[in-house]
């Protein structure tokens, strides 16, 4: 097997290139134009033929990078001419509702002053909103999501926070997001969620899964405290 091996794969409605990572991970890469819910509609495609064989599976914009004991002759026998169908989609149609504290938006002023909107006009308009979890990076859980309403948009900090507390909701341009975890960050914090948005005690461990929705409603500071406890 050579890492430079890359060969053609049909399925989805999809023109895949298909190249080993190493040993055990190969990546399909597929058109840049190719709508985000194809990529999430193959990923569950490839968790059903795989099944056993398969450790990961970790999509981003335009490619999905498959973890295990296959090979690209494999995926081309499993996957080849397959499509997508309702059953991959059940789990993902419903909307998860998530509590969000935005006392506890370290940059609230920040994105008001961007903007040009009062906090509260800030508020409003990200709890109108529904998110997609578009892919998890950065640290184990973290969601990257879309959906976020331009006009709220900001840039990331000038200079990242060396640590972010878990759950804080932020802003990074025209994407939003989840800290799963404590970690440094850059994204403009409006808020914080109480819910565990990542633990390896349960099964699965996140949440939000890649392609899910979920929206926001608002929460005091006291009942943050509370539901943490």
């Amino acid at each position: 097997m050579s890492t430079k091996e890359s060969k053609s794969l049909q399925f989805n409605e999809v023109s895949w290139k298909a190249s080993y990572l190493g040993e055990q991970v190969i990546l399909l890469e597929c058109p840049k134009d190719t709508p985000i819910e194809i990529i999430h509609r193959s990923v569950r495609i490839i968790e059903a033929e795989l099944q056993n064989g398969l450790k990961d599976i970790v999509p981003a914009y335009h490619s999905i990078a498959i973890f295990g004991e296959c090979s690209i002759e494999d995926l081309q026998e499993r996957l080849s001419g397959k499509s997508s169908k309702a059953t991959h989609e059940k789990q993902f149609r419903k909307t998860i509702k998530l509590p969000i504290c935005y006392e506890l938006g370290l940059d609230l002023d920040r994105v008001s002053k961007h903007t040009g909107l009062s906090v509260e006009d800030i508020i409003d308009m990200h709890l109108k909103g529904t998110y997609r979890s578009v892919f998890i990076g950065f640290t184990p859980g973290f969601i990257y999501a879309d959906g976020l309403n331009p006009q709220i948009a900001c840039p990331r900090l000038e200079n990242p926070r060396q640590k972010i507390p878990n759950g804080s909701v932020g802003i990074a341009g025209n994407q939003t997001g989840i800290y799963s975890l404590a970690s440094p960050g850059g994204w403009n914090i409006i808020g914080r969620t109480p819910k565990k948005i990542f633990d390896v005690s349960n099964d699965p461990p996140m949440l939000i899964d890649v392609g899910m929705s979920y929206k926001f409603f608002r929460i005091t500071k006291e009942e943050f405290e509370a539901w943490e406890k």
